[in-house]
Protein backbone atom coordinates (compact mmCIF):
# COMPACT_ATOMS: atom_id res chain seq x y z
CA UNK A 1 0.00 0.00 0.00
CA UNK A 2 1.57 3.48 -0.75
CA UNK A 3 2.02 5.82 1.72
CA UNK A 4 1.34 9.48 0.87
CA UNK A 5 3.66 11.78 3.13
CA UNK A 6 4.09 14.83 0.52
CA UNK A 7 0.27 15.39 1.54
CA UNK A 8 0.35 16.88 4.63
CA UNK A 9 -2.93 17.79 4.93
CA UNK A 10 -6.70 16.76 4.43
CA UNK A 11 -10.59 17.70 5.13
CA UNK A 12 -13.17 16.24 7.61
CA UNK A 13 -17.11 17.42 7.73
CA UNK A 14 -17.27 19.50 10.56
CA UNK A 15 -21.18 20.05 11.95
CA UNK A 16 -20.89 23.50 12.96
CA UNK A 17 -25.24 23.78 13.34
CA UNK A 18 -27.51 20.81 14.94
CA UNK A 19 -30.06 22.06 16.62
CA UNK A 20 -34.70 21.90 16.48
CA UNK A 21 -36.45 24.90 17.12
CA UNK A 22 -40.53 24.12 17.70
CA UNK A 23 -42.78 26.35 15.44
CA UNK A 24 -46.42 26.58 16.47
CA UNK A 25 -49.44 26.41 13.96
CA UNK A 26 -52.71 27.85 15.73
CA UNK A 27 -55.57 28.04 13.43
CA UNK A 28 -59.52 29.45 14.24
CA UNK A 29 -60.78 27.75 10.78
CA UNK A 30 -63.90 28.78 9.32
CA UNK A 31 -65.13 26.64 6.72
CA UNK A 32 -65.16 28.66 3.18
CA UNK A 33 -68.56 28.25 1.36
CA UNK A 34 -68.03 25.22 -1.12
CA UNK A 35 -67.42 23.10 2.08
CA UNK A 36 -70.22 21.38 3.65
CA UNK A 37 -70.72 21.01 7.24
CA UNK A 38 -68.52 18.64 9.90
CA UNK A 39 -70.63 15.73 11.44
CA UNK A 40 -67.08 14.09 12.53
CA UNK A 41 -63.55 14.75 12.27
CA UNK A 42 -61.25 12.12 11.27
CA UNK A 43 -58.02 13.35 11.19
CA UNK A 44 -56.03 16.87 11.42
CA UNK A 45 -52.34 16.52 10.13
CA UNK A 46 -49.78 19.54 10.12
CA UNK A 47 -47.28 18.98 6.80
CA UNK A 48 -44.81 21.81 7.44
CA UNK A 49 -43.42 22.65 3.57
CA UNK A 50 -39.74 24.55 3.34
CA UNK A 51 -39.90 27.28 0.72
CA UNK A 52 -36.90 29.00 1.00
CA UNK A 53 -33.05 27.92 3.25
CA UNK A 54 -30.15 30.46 3.05
CA UNK A 55 -27.01 30.78 5.69
CA UNK A 56 -25.69 34.17 4.95
CA UNK A 57 -23.13 36.55 7.28
CA UNK A 58 -23.24 33.78 10.49
CA UNK A 59 -26.85 33.59 10.52
CA UNK A 60 -29.33 30.64 8.76
CA UNK A 61 -33.13 31.51 8.03
CA UNK A 62 -35.85 28.97 7.29
CA UNK A 63 -39.02 30.04 5.63
CA UNK A 64 -41.70 28.28 4.96
CA UNK A 65 -45.48 27.45 5.39
CA UNK A 66 -47.18 24.66 7.48
CA UNK A 67 -50.47 23.06 5.81
CA UNK A 68 -53.24 22.33 8.29
CA UNK A 69 -55.21 19.98 7.23
CA UNK A 70 -58.41 18.52 8.45
CA UNK A 71 -60.19 15.66 7.46
CA UNK A 72 -63.62 14.72 8.24
CA UNK A 73 -67.11 12.98 7.18
CA UNK A 74 -69.84 15.77 6.09
CA UNK A 75 -73.19 16.05 7.64
CA UNK A 76 -75.41 15.61 4.60
CA UNK A 77 -74.04 12.52 2.79
CA UNK A 78 -71.41 11.31 5.39
CA UNK A 79 -68.99 11.00 2.67
CA UNK A 80 -65.28 11.87 3.61
CA UNK A 81 -64.13 15.51 2.58
CA UNK A 82 -61.33 17.27 3.16
CA UNK A 83 -60.57 21.11 4.61
CA UNK A 84 -57.03 23.30 4.50
CA UNK A 85 -55.34 26.57 5.52
CA UNK A 86 -52.04 27.66 5.43
CA UNK A 87 -49.89 28.93 8.17
CA UNK A 88 -46.31 30.44 7.39
CA UNK A 89 -43.59 30.17 9.34
CA UNK A 90 -39.90 31.11 9.86
CA UNK A 91 -36.96 30.85 11.96
CA UNK A 92 -33.37 32.15 12.35
CA UNK A 93 -30.50 30.27 13.77
CA UNK A 94 -26.51 31.62 14.33
CA UNK A 95 -23.99 29.71 13.13
CA UNK A 96 -20.26 29.61 14.02
CA UNK A 97 -17.51 29.23 11.51
CA UNK A 98 -20.05 29.45 8.18
CA UNK A 99 -17.70 28.43 5.11
CA UNK A 100 -18.22 29.18 1.52
CA UNK A 101 -19.72 25.60 0.49
CA UNK A 102 -21.07 24.60 4.04
CA UNK A 103 -24.38 22.02 3.64
CA UNK A 104 -27.72 22.86 5.02
CA UNK A 105 -29.90 19.97 6.00
CA UNK A 106 -33.75 20.28 7.45
CA UNK A 107 -36.28 17.99 8.35
CA UNK A 108 -39.70 18.62 10.29
CA UNK A 109 -41.85 16.71 12.81
CA UNK A 110 -45.55 16.76 13.79
CA UNK A 111 -45.52 17.00 17.64
CA UNK A 112 -49.20 17.27 18.20
CA UNK A 113 -52.16 18.93 17.15
CA UNK A 114 -55.25 19.28 18.91
CA UNK A 115 -58.61 19.85 16.76
CA UNK A 116 -61.86 21.19 18.50
CA UNK A 117 -65.55 21.94 16.32
CA UNK A 118 -67.10 24.99 18.08
CA UNK A 119 -69.92 24.27 15.47
CA UNK A 120 -70.47 22.30 12.33
CA UNK A 121 -68.33 25.21 10.37
CA UNK A 122 -66.01 26.41 12.95
CA UNK A 123 -62.93 24.73 14.47
CA UNK A 124 -60.28 25.78 16.86
CA UNK A 125 -56.99 23.82 15.99
CA UNK A 126 -53.89 24.10 17.99
CA UNK A 127 -50.49 22.35 17.01
CA UNK A 128 -46.64 22.36 17.01
CA UNK A 129 -44.01 20.87 14.73
CA UNK A 130 -40.02 20.56 15.46
CA UNK A 131 -37.87 21.66 12.92
CA UNK A 132 -34.65 20.36 12.85
CA UNK A 133 -31.32 21.75 11.11
CA UNK A 134 -28.03 20.79 10.95
CA UNK A 135 -24.90 22.44 9.29
CA UNK A 136 -22.28 20.36 7.94
CA UNK A 137 -18.78 22.55 6.72
CA UNK A 138 -15.23 21.64 5.86
CA UNK A 139 -12.84 21.60 8.49
CA UNK A 140 -8.86 21.39 7.31
CA UNK A 141 -6.41 19.16 9.34
CA UNK A 142 -2.78 19.43 8.99
CA UNK A 143 -0.39 16.39 9.44
CA UNK A 144 2.87 17.08 11.48
CA UNK A 145 5.89 16.61 9.67
CA UNK A 146 9.14 17.10 11.84
CA UNK A 147 11.20 19.53 10.39
CA UNK A 148 14.48 17.95 9.22
CA UNK A 149 16.84 19.79 11.33
CA UNK A 150 15.58 19.16 14.05
CA UNK A 151 16.74 15.12 13.65
CA UNK A 152 13.66 14.27 15.71
CA UNK A 153 12.90 10.32 16.15
CA UNK A 154 9.26 9.50 15.32
CA UNK A 155 6.63 6.81 15.46
CA UNK A 156 4.06 6.44 13.13
CA UNK A 157 1.27 4.69 12.46
CA UNK A 158 -0.54 3.84 8.66
CA UNK A 159 -3.57 5.68 8.74
CA UNK A 160 -6.53 5.13 5.80
CA UNK A 161 -8.06 8.86 5.50
CA UNK A 162 -10.72 9.80 3.13
CA UNK A 163 -9.93 13.52 2.22
CA UNK A 164 -13.32 15.79 2.17
CA UNK A 165 -12.95 17.22 -1.99
CA UNK A 166 -16.14 17.77 -2.57
CA UNK A 167 -19.15 19.59 0.10
CA UNK A 168 -21.80 20.84 -2.48
CA UNK A 169 -25.68 21.07 -2.13
CA UNK A 170 -28.29 22.36 -4.58
CA UNK A 171 -31.77 23.44 -4.85
CA UNK A 172 -34.23 23.08 -7.90
CA UNK A 173 -37.82 22.45 -8.90
CA UNK A 174 -39.46 19.70 -10.77
CA UNK A 175 -42.41 20.38 -12.38
CA UNK A 176 -45.09 17.36 -14.59
CA UNK A 177 -48.78 17.89 -16.03
CA UNK A 178 -50.07 14.29 -14.69
CA UNK A 179 -52.58 12.98 -17.16
CA UNK A 180 -55.36 10.83 -15.35
CA UNK A 181 -57.14 9.62 -18.70
CA UNK A 182 -56.66 6.16 -17.53
CA UNK A 183 -57.74 7.17 -14.17
CA UNK A 184 -61.41 8.03 -12.42
CA UNK A 185 -61.89 12.06 -12.70
CA UNK A 186 -60.54 14.29 -9.99
CA UNK A 187 -62.81 16.33 -7.89
CA UNK A 188 -61.00 16.96 -4.85
CA UNK A 189 -57.57 15.94 -3.32
CA UNK A 190 -58.27 14.77 0.10
CA UNK A 191 -55.09 14.04 1.31
CA UNK A 192 -51.47 13.79 -0.38
CA UNK A 193 -47.56 12.60 0.08
CA UNK A 194 -44.44 13.19 -1.98
CA UNK A 195 -41.34 11.55 -1.50
CA UNK A 196 -37.91 11.39 -3.77
CA UNK A 197 -34.73 9.55 -3.95
CA UNK A 198 -31.58 9.18 -6.03
CA UNK A 199 -31.53 5.82 -8.60
CA UNK A 200 -28.29 6.57 -9.94
CA UNK A 201 -25.52 9.21 -9.83
CA UNK A 202 -22.13 9.40 -12.12
CA UNK A 203 -19.53 12.06 -11.16
CA UNK A 204 -17.07 13.47 -13.59
CA UNK A 205 -14.75 16.34 -12.98
CA UNK A 206 -16.44 18.48 -10.70
CA UNK A 207 -20.01 17.83 -11.97
CA UNK A 208 -22.45 15.28 -10.63
CA UNK A 209 -25.14 13.87 -12.80
CA UNK A 210 -28.31 13.01 -10.86
CA UNK A 211 -31.25 10.31 -11.95
CA UNK A 212 -33.84 10.16 -9.67
CA UNK A 213 -37.90 9.40 -8.67
CA UNK A 214 -40.54 11.14 -7.22
CA UNK A 215 -43.18 8.81 -6.04
CA UNK A 216 -46.89 10.91 -5.55
CA UNK A 217 -49.33 9.77 -3.89
CA UNK A 218 -52.82 10.75 -3.91
CA UNK A 219 -56.23 10.16 -2.07
CA UNK A 220 -58.88 12.08 -3.88
CA UNK A 221 -63.01 12.05 -4.41
CA UNK A 222 -63.71 10.68 -7.72
CA UNK A 223 -67.99 11.96 -7.45
CA UNK A 224 -68.85 15.10 -4.81
CA UNK A 225 -72.15 13.51 -4.76
CA UNK A 226 -72.06 9.90 -4.35
CA UNK A 227 -68.64 10.55 -2.15
CA UNK A 228 -66.73 7.46 -4.19
CA UNK A 229 -63.13 7.75 -3.84
CA UNK A 230 -59.49 6.93 -5.81
CA UNK A 231 -55.90 6.40 -5.17
CA UNK A 232 -53.42 7.68 -7.87
CA UNK A 233 -49.87 6.74 -7.53
CA UNK A 234 -47.38 8.22 -9.54
CA UNK A 235 -43.74 7.89 -10.28
CA UNK A 236 -42.32 10.68 -11.46
CA UNK A 237 -38.39 10.73 -12.81
CA UNK A 238 -35.97 13.43 -12.85
CA UNK A 239 -32.50 14.57 -14.14
CA UNK A 240 -30.55 16.89 -12.36
CA UNK A 241 -26.39 17.93 -12.87
CA UNK A 242 -24.58 19.76 -9.93
CA UNK A 243 -21.47 21.50 -9.79
CA UNK A 244 -19.66 20.04 -7.31
CA UNK A 245 -16.11 21.04 -7.72
CA UNK A 246 -13.52 18.34 -6.50
CA UNK A 247 -15.98 15.52 -7.18
CA UNK A 248 -14.75 12.97 -9.94
CA UNK A 249 -14.82 9.64 -10.83
CA UNK A 250 -12.19 8.73 -8.36
CA UNK A 251 -14.20 9.28 -5.09
CA UNK A 252 -16.68 7.94 -2.67
CA UNK A 253 -20.06 10.15 -2.98
CA UNK A 254 -22.63 10.47 -0.60
CA UNK A 255 -25.57 11.81 -1.57
CA UNK A 256 -28.90 12.81 -0.17
CA UNK A 257 -32.08 14.23 -1.74
CA UNK A 258 -34.90 16.00 0.39
CA UNK A 259 -38.20 17.29 -0.48
CA UNK A 260 -38.57 20.87 0.51
CA UNK A 261 -42.02 21.19 -0.49
CA UNK A 262 -45.10 20.63 -3.28
CA UNK A 263 -48.12 21.68 -5.10
CA UNK A 264 -50.43 20.21 -6.35
CA UNK A 265 -53.54 21.87 -8.44
CA UNK A 266 -56.34 20.44 -10.86
CA UNK A 267 -55.80 22.09 -14.00
CA UNK A 268 -58.74 22.21 -15.71
CA UNK A 269 -58.76 21.69 -20.12
CA UNK A 270 -61.93 22.95 -21.89
CA UNK A 271 -60.79 20.09 -24.62
CA UNK A 272 -60.61 17.15 -22.20
CA UNK A 273 -63.46 15.62 -20.34
CA UNK A 274 -60.60 14.55 -17.31
CA UNK A 275 -58.38 17.24 -15.51
CA UNK A 276 -54.58 17.02 -15.44
CA UNK A 277 -52.75 17.53 -12.35
CA UNK A 278 -50.28 20.61 -12.28
CA UNK A 279 -47.35 19.25 -9.55
CA UNK A 280 -44.54 21.09 -8.77
CA UNK A 281 -41.56 20.09 -6.29
CA UNK A 282 -38.91 21.87 -4.99
CA UNK A 283 -36.11 19.80 -4.07
CA UNK A 284 -32.65 19.67 -2.67
CA UNK A 285 -29.80 17.40 -3.12
CA UNK A 286 -26.60 17.47 -0.85
CA UNK A 287 -23.39 15.34 -1.79
CA UNK A 288 -19.60 14.91 -0.77
CA UNK A 289 -16.77 13.29 -2.32
CA UNK A 290 -14.39 11.64 -0.04
CA UNK A 291 -10.94 10.34 -1.64
CA UNK A 292 -9.23 7.40 0.55
CA UNK A 293 -5.60 7.65 0.46
CA UNK A 294 -3.12 5.63 3.08
CA UNK A 295 -1.01 7.93 5.49
CA UNK A 296 1.27 8.03 8.61
CA UNK A 297 0.79 9.87 11.16
CA UNK A 298 2.99 11.14 13.66
CA UNK A 299 2.05 9.49 16.86
CA UNK A 300 5.41 10.14 19.73
CA UNK A 301 8.63 11.92 18.56
CA UNK A 302 11.46 12.66 21.04
CA UNK A 303 15.45 13.83 20.71
CA UNK A 304 18.58 12.03 21.41
CA UNK A 305 20.64 15.29 21.62
CA UNK A 306 17.62 17.38 23.86
CA UNK A 307 14.82 17.26 25.78
CA UNK A 308 12.11 17.34 23.82
CA UNK A 309 8.27 17.39 24.83
CA UNK A 310 5.68 16.23 22.23
CA UNK A 311 2.36 18.34 22.00
CA UNK A 312 -0.55 15.42 21.47
CA UNK A 313 -3.62 16.71 19.88
CA UNK A 314 -6.81 14.94 18.97
CA UNK A 315 -7.01 14.67 14.89
CA UNK A 316 -10.49 13.38 13.77
CA UNK A 317 -10.63 11.69 11.07
CA UNK A 318 -12.46 9.45 8.29
CA UNK A 319 -11.38 5.77 7.15
CA UNK A 320 -14.03 5.51 5.24
CA UNK A 321 -17.47 6.81 3.45
CA UNK A 322 -19.90 4.69 2.08
CA UNK A 323 -22.83 5.09 0.29
CA UNK A 324 -26.03 4.08 1.97
CA UNK A 325 -29.11 2.43 0.41
CA UNK A 326 -31.08 -0.47 1.88
CA UNK A 327 -34.73 -1.54 1.59
CA UNK A 328 -35.90 -4.13 3.47
CA UNK A 329 -40.10 -5.24 4.64
CA UNK A 330 -41.93 -4.06 8.07
CA UNK A 331 -44.83 -6.40 8.49
CA UNK A 332 -47.86 -6.02 11.23
CA UNK A 333 -51.46 -6.17 12.10
CA UNK A 334 -53.63 -3.65 12.50
CA UNK A 335 -56.27 -4.35 15.09
CA UNK A 336 -59.66 -2.01 14.58
CA UNK A 337 -61.51 -1.53 17.88
CA UNK A 338 -65.06 -1.38 18.52
CA UNK A 339 -65.57 -1.70 14.61
CA UNK A 340 -66.42 -4.19 11.32
CA UNK A 341 -64.52 -3.23 8.40
CA UNK A 342 -66.36 -3.17 5.32
CA UNK A 343 -63.85 -2.67 3.24
CA UNK A 344 -60.34 -0.12 3.31
CA UNK A 345 -60.12 2.95 1.41
CA UNK A 346 -56.25 3.57 1.74
CA UNK A 347 -53.45 3.13 3.62
CA UNK A 348 -50.75 5.48 4.08
CA UNK A 349 -47.47 6.16 5.98
CA UNK A 350 -47.84 9.39 7.74
CA UNK A 351 -44.22 9.84 8.92
CA UNK A 352 -41.14 8.00 9.01
CA UNK A 353 -39.03 8.03 12.05
CA UNK A 354 -34.96 7.60 12.03
CA UNK A 355 -32.47 7.26 13.87
CA UNK A 356 -29.09 5.42 12.95
CA UNK A 357 -27.18 4.13 15.71
CA UNK A 358 -23.38 2.35 16.09
CA UNK A 359 -23.63 -1.37 16.29
CA UNK A 360 -21.84 -4.33 15.85
CA UNK A 361 -20.01 -3.99 12.77
CA UNK A 362 -21.41 -1.03 11.38
CA UNK A 363 -24.79 0.76 11.64
CA UNK A 364 -28.44 -0.29 13.28
CA UNK A 365 -31.94 1.74 11.74
CA UNK A 366 -34.21 2.26 14.43
CA UNK A 367 -37.31 4.68 14.14
CA UNK A 368 -41.22 4.79 13.60
CA UNK A 369 -43.49 4.37 10.76
CA UNK A 370 -47.06 6.11 11.87
CA UNK A 371 -49.79 4.17 9.52
CA UNK A 372 -52.75 6.17 8.30
CA UNK A 373 -55.78 3.51 7.62
CA UNK A 374 -58.98 4.91 6.17
CA UNK A 375 -61.70 2.24 5.93
CA UNK A 376 -65.43 1.82 5.96
CA UNK A 377 -67.79 0.33 8.53
CA UNK A 378 -70.50 -2.82 8.29
CA UNK A 379 -72.94 0.51 8.25
CA UNK A 380 -70.85 1.95 4.96
CA UNK A 381 -69.70 5.20 7.72
CA UNK A 382 -66.04 6.60 7.52
CA UNK A 383 -63.49 5.37 9.63
CA UNK A 384 -60.24 6.52 11.08
CA UNK A 385 -57.11 4.34 12.88
CA UNK A 386 -53.57 5.10 13.11
CA UNK A 387 -51.11 2.44 14.03
CA UNK A 388 -47.17 2.86 14.67
CA UNK A 389 -45.20 0.10 13.57
CA UNK A 390 -41.33 0.06 15.11
CA UNK A 391 -38.38 -1.43 13.12
CA UNK A 392 -34.54 -2.03 14.07
CA UNK A 393 -32.56 -3.02 11.41
CA UNK A 394 -29.36 -3.02 10.37
CA UNK A 395 -27.82 -0.81 7.53
CA UNK A 396 -25.60 -3.95 5.33
CA UNK A 397 -24.51 -1.02 2.86
CA UNK A 398 -23.08 0.89 6.06
CA UNK A 399 -20.55 -2.12 7.15
CA UNK A 400 -17.96 -0.79 9.27
CA UNK A 401 -19.08 2.55 9.79
CA UNK A 402 -20.01 4.07 13.15
CA UNK A 403 -21.88 7.30 11.92
CA UNK A 404 -24.52 8.71 9.85
CA UNK A 405 -23.98 11.85 8.29
CA UNK A 406 -27.34 12.83 6.78
CA UNK A 407 -30.66 10.35 5.95
CA UNK A 408 -33.69 9.75 4.87
CA UNK A 409 -36.47 7.55 5.17
CA UNK A 410 -38.98 6.83 2.84
CA UNK A 411 -41.84 4.05 2.30
CA UNK A 412 -42.06 2.88 -1.04
CA UNK A 413 -44.74 0.89 -0.90
CA UNK A 414 -47.92 -0.62 1.24
CA UNK A 415 -49.75 -3.43 0.64
CA UNK A 416 -52.33 -4.90 2.83
CA UNK A 417 -55.37 -7.39 3.46
CA UNK A 418 -58.62 -8.29 5.47
CA UNK A 419 -57.54 -11.28 7.34
CA UNK A 420 -60.94 -11.06 9.54
CA UNK A 421 -63.78 -8.11 9.79
CA UNK A 422 -61.47 -5.95 12.32
CA UNK A 423 -57.66 -6.59 11.51
CA UNK A 424 -55.88 -5.74 9.01
CA UNK A 425 -52.29 -7.38 7.85
CA UNK A 426 -49.95 -5.12 6.65
CA UNK A 427 -46.99 -4.87 4.60
CA UNK A 428 -44.63 -1.45 4.14
CA UNK A 429 -41.69 -1.54 2.05
CA UNK A 430 -39.11 0.79 3.49
CA UNK A 431 -35.61 2.38 2.08
CA UNK A 432 -32.97 3.54 3.94
CA UNK A 433 -30.94 6.22 2.00
CA UNK A 434 -27.54 8.42 2.14
CA UNK A 435 -23.81 8.79 3.45
CA UNK A 436 -22.23 6.93 6.30
CA UNK A 437 -19.00 7.50 7.81
CA UNK A 438 -16.04 5.25 9.87
CA UNK A 439 -15.05 8.26 12.04
CA UNK A 440 -12.31 7.84 13.96
CA UNK A 441 -10.02 9.80 17.18
CA UNK A 442 -6.41 9.04 16.92
CA UNK A 443 -3.59 11.19 19.67
CA UNK A 444 -1.37 12.75 16.99
CA UNK A 445 1.89 14.93 17.69
CA UNK A 446 0.77 18.37 16.41
CA UNK A 447 4.24 20.01 17.30
CA UNK A 448 7.28 19.20 19.60
CA UNK A 449 9.34 21.53 22.00
CA UNK A 450 12.67 21.43 22.37
CA UNK A 451 14.96 22.49 25.02
CA UNK A 452 18.60 23.24 23.49
CA UNK A 453 19.65 24.50 26.91
CA UNK A 454 19.53 20.90 28.41
CA UNK A 455 21.16 18.74 26.70
CA UNK A 456 20.89 14.64 27.18
CA UNK A 457 23.78 13.96 29.59
CA UNK A 458 26.05 10.64 28.16
CA UNK A 459 28.16 8.85 30.83
CA UNK A 460 30.87 7.46 28.38
CA UNK A 461 29.77 3.80 28.09
CA UNK A 462 28.77 2.28 24.49
CA UNK A 463 26.56 -0.24 25.90
CA UNK A 464 23.98 -0.57 28.31
CA UNK A 465 22.61 -3.57 29.55
CA UNK A 466 18.71 -3.78 29.98
CA UNK A 467 16.63 -6.17 31.32
CA UNK A 468 13.05 -5.81 29.75
CA UNK A 469 9.69 -7.07 30.62
CA UNK A 470 7.39 -9.11 28.33
CA UNK A 471 5.02 -6.54 27.22
CA UNK A 472 7.69 -3.34 27.18
CA UNK A 473 8.07 -1.36 23.86
CA UNK A 474 11.06 -1.27 21.76
CA UNK A 475 9.99 2.49 20.79
CA UNK A 476 9.28 3.11 24.97
CA UNK A 477 12.61 1.52 25.82
CA UNK A 478 14.68 3.64 22.91
CA UNK A 479 13.27 6.74 24.22
CA UNK A 480 13.83 6.30 27.95
CA UNK A 481 17.48 5.74 27.33
CA UNK A 482 17.81 8.57 24.35
CA UNK A 483 19.18 6.19 21.96
CA UNK A 484 17.95 5.31 18.22
CA UNK A 485 14.68 2.58 17.67
CA UNK A 486 17.03 1.75 14.52
CA UNK A 487 20.11 0.94 16.85
CA UNK A 488 18.36 -0.94 19.27
CA UNK A 489 16.72 -2.70 17.01
CA UNK A 490 19.76 -3.93 14.87
CA UNK A 491 21.50 -4.87 18.13
CA UNK A 492 19.03 -6.69 19.53
CA UNK A 493 17.47 -8.56 15.99
CA UNK A 494 15.41 -10.72 15.74
CA UNK A 495 12.87 -9.06 18.67
CA UNK A 496 9.43 -7.97 18.70
CA UNK A 497 8.64 -4.17 18.54
CA UNK A 498 6.22 -5.56 21.63
CA UNK A 499 8.36 -8.13 23.93
CA UNK A 500 6.60 -11.15 24.24
CA UNK A 501 8.09 -12.25 27.17
CA UNK A 502 11.57 -11.12 29.09
CA UNK A 503 14.55 -10.30 27.81
CA UNK A 504 18.46 -9.11 28.51
CA UNK A 505 18.28 -6.11 25.79
CA UNK A 506 21.90 -4.21 24.34
CA UNK A 507 21.22 -1.04 24.00
CA UNK A 508 23.76 1.73 22.25
CA UNK A 509 24.64 4.84 23.43
CA UNK A 510 25.35 7.73 20.83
Amino acid sequence: MELHQDNRAFCTPLTVLNTVAEQLADVDLTLPDYCPDIEKILKCALTPKIQSKALSGGQLQIDGVCVVSVLYVESGKKTIRCCEHSVTFSQSFTVRDEGENDIVLTKTKSEYINCRALSPRRMVIHGAFSLYAKVIAVQKNELYAPPKEQNLEILTQNMRLADLKSNCQEQFTVSEEISVADKPPVEAVLYSKVTAGVTDAKAVSGKLMLNGEIGVRLFYLTNLETGETAKLDYLLPFSQIIDCAGMGDDTDNLICCEVLSYDIRLKNDVLSDKPAIAFDAALCVSAQGYLSAAEQVVTDAFSTEFAAAPQLCPLKSVAQARAVSDTFMEKLTAKIDNAKISKVLDIYADFVTLDAAPAEGGLTAKGKINLCILALNEENFPVFVERSCEYERPLPSAEGCNLMLFDCARVLSISYRLSDENSIDIRCELKIEGGALQSETTDAVCGVEIFEDRPVSRDGCALVLYFASAGEKLWEIAKAHSTKPALLLSENAPVEAVLDSDKMLLIPKL
